[in-house]
């Protein structure tokens, strides 16, 4: 019992040197628009990340330099507004496609072969930004209308897995996020978004805490 006692503290230090708190300053992120759709006002103060959606979309991207092999995620998040979406159906949805935040892992891989020329702009500018090639995604989205743990693909591609994580409340109004995978995976780079152009949504939300291991 003894010899297991004092493996614990050992335990904790290798987590937490495993641990990695993303920046969250402007200088580390590419803030990239979609083609006709008006662009979320987003700034960055106190730590945290702040987003003005006004029936808008827009995304703010990180490249990681190397492939991190990624377990868990956890973060602090909070929103106030109205988000129109109104049952599981209509989340799944094209029109009901939108979320109060998204933290989204850019998973390594071969992209869908496209000519260039054909693809929206915005994606050229992922695929330019990113260091190393990725063929799918996985959204954890907060306080969707999916039960926590359940999944469901992106009505917009099937290369993108969206997963509903369950929130504990804080005191401060933030609320606390810990998602962990069934095993790790291969990650090239984050994806933070807020979204209302579909379900014609206004709403301000806030992200802070960003923690991967």
């Amino acid at each position: 019992m003894l010899r297991n006692f004092l493996w614990l503290p050992l335990l904790l230090v290798t987590a937490q040197l495993n641990a990695e708190q993303i920046v969250l300053d402007k200088d580390h992120f590419e803030h990239i628009h979609f083609k006709r759709i008006q662009p979320n006002i987003v700034t960055f103060n106190k730590d945290a990340i702040h987003f003005e959606v006004r029936k808008s979309a827009s995304f703010l991207l990180l490249a990681f330099d190397e492939v991190k092999n990624i377990r868990t995620v956890s973060f602090q998040w909070k929103a106030h507004g109205i988000l129109n979406k109104h049952s599981i159906d209509h989340e799944k949805t094209r029109k009901g496609d939108d979320a109060w935040l998204r933290v989204g892992l850019i998973i390594e891989g071969q992209p869908e072969d496209i000519p260039e020329p054909l693809l929206p702009r915005w994606m050229k500018q992922v695929r330019k930004a990113l260091r190393h090639t990725s063929g799918s995604m996985i959204y954890l989205i907060p306080d969707a209308r999916h039960a926590p743990g359940e999944t469901w693909k992106s009505p917009f591609s099937s290369d993108v897995d969206m997963v509903s994580v369950g929130r504990i409340d804080t005191s401060d109004d933030w609320n606390n996020v810990t998602y962990e995978f069934t095993e790790p995976v291969q990650t090239v780079g984050l994806w933070i978004m807020a979204d209302g152009d579909n379900t014609r949504s206004t709403f301000n939300s806030q992200l802070r805490n960003l923690v991967i291991e």
